[in-house]
């Protein structure tokens, strides 16, 4: 039996992208781009897996410019992040960046560096440390977010599909990195991450190529065509729905923390890098899977695994390699986001439990999270908290730009676009609805 030529594509791609990621040495040893993976590979996650079976089933033909407001608003955001890099950080530095001398997960180190660097001295001081506390918490949610999503990508193709059953098994993965965090730190399972990180960005370049060619295909041939899809309620409801869907752009923000390991330089410049690159993928990719999405019909697939579907009318190999992906990726996410809030823990608690233990504090918060909420609603959650760390960080930056200690440029225009990010985001904040 032949190979389709679609399976070829998508298997070449893998293999090519794959290979550079992993083993071309002066990419892996460019300090660049170890500074810009990071942000790219938390954009990319598990957004990529969700984005266009959620926004296609709710908004329609709209989704792509629904997801163009998202990427307008994350790098709006983004440039927030970047000013206060530049400038808010020279201020907050109070302490060594330093997280111990413990061998641990490098973003547990980085964000406790970060966030230890900030005293309650002044009114930006004081917003930075609560925008800390606001993090903690959005990574609390995040890691309940990302194991959802892997246990309902790692049951998908078996029988038992109840919604307890994949509650249990990320109780059961989050006690395990609880208690391995807090026996032996996360530094081990870093280094399965790196390999992690390299197989998702080369799946997702995968599954793009698998697109280009179906499309293609479906152009020469005459068939290409857009299925008339509902949109799911009115403009008000629309709108507070994708409010909730910040979390697909989200992951920007672990530029601030990388200070001990890369200038404030090169974190601007490849945190930008990583957010141009991210929104061209996404603005590509959903546009091409609409005709994907259209074409069993005129209503979109609702479930949270819909993208596995989707792709095995891309190409019959790609439901299989997705789907290791997705349970890979979302474990790689998880335990970087329990890591990162658990140096946070420590910078905020400052040594009133021991750091182990901090570990174990995460996971039972997103044990909890995992019982109360369903894998729609903890995409909202998950945006909703991410957006009120976004609206202390604009906060932070109109304090810093009126301290009068920074030689600020064009002072009017930044605090016209800070205020009106933060609004936004309160918004978001305040009123984002699950898209299920």
């Amino acid at each position: 039996m032949p190979i389709p030529a679609s399976s070829l594509v998508v298997v070449a791609t893998a293999l090519v992208v794959g290979g550079v990621l992993l083993f071309y040495r002066p990419l892996a040893g460019s300090s660049t781009w170890r500074a810009m993976v990071t942000p790219l590979a938390s954009i990319m996650g598990s957004g990529f897996l969700v984005c266009a079976p959620l926004l296609y089933a709710n908004i329609g033909n709209w989704a792509v410019w629904a997801m163009a407001g998202l990427l307008v608003l994350a790098y709006g955001v983004g440039a927030v992040i970047r000013f206060n890099i530049r400038y808010g950080e020279p201020l907050f530095e109070r302490h060594p960046a330093c997280a111990g001398d413990r061998c641990e997960h490098r973003l547990h180190a980085a964000h406790a560096a970060g966030a230890q660097r900030v005293g309650w001295h002044d009114a930006a001081s004081v917003l930075e440390k609560l925008s800390h506390i606001a993090l903690a918490g959005a990574y609390c949610v995040s890691v309940s977010y990302y194991l959802q999503l892997l246990a309902g990508f790692g049951l998908h193709y078996f029988a038992a599909q109840s919604p307890w059953v994949g509650k249990v098994l990320v109780t059961a993965i989050l006690a395990g990195i609880g208690v391995t965090g807090a026996l032996r730190g996360l530094s081990g399972i870093e280094r399965v991450e790196r390999v992690v990180v390299g197989l998702n960005l080369a799946m997702i370049a995968a599954l793009v190529a698998g697109l280009v060619l179906y499309n293609a295909t479906a152009l020469a041939r005459g068939t290409w065509s857009l299925a008339a899809l509902p949109v799911a309620g009115d403009a008000p409801r629309i709108l507070r729905l994708v409010m909730g869907m910040l979390i697909v752009v989200q992951g920007f923000e672990t530029s601030r923390f990388l200070g001990s390991e890369h200038p404030a330089g090169e974190r601007i410049r490849t945190m930008r890098l990583a957010q141009l690159v991210s929104a061209g993928i996404y603005v590509v990719f959903l546009g091409l899977m609409a005709v994907v999405v259209g074409h069993g019909g005129a209503v979109a697939d609702t479930s949270i695994t819909a993208i596995v579907g989707y792709s095995a009318i891309v190409a019959p190999v790609l439901p299989l390699l997705l789907t290791l992906t997705a349970v890979g990726s979302q474990f790689s996410a998880s335990t970087a986001d329990d890591a990162g809030c658990s140096g946070l823990l420590e910078a905020i608690l400052r040594g009133r439990i021991p750091a182990k233990y901090n570990y174990l504090l995460v996971s039972a918060a997103s044990i909890c999270l995992t019982w109360l909420t369903d894998v729609y609603q903890i995409i909202s959650q998950a945006s909703r908290a991410f957006a009120l760390f976004y609206f202390l960080q604009c906060l932070v930056a109109l304090f810093v730009l009126y301290s009068g200690k920074a030689a600020v440029a064009r002072r009017g225009m930044r605090a016209a676009l800070f205020a009106a990010l933060a609004l936004v985001c309160l918004g978001v904040t305040l009123f984002g609805i699950p898209a299920g």
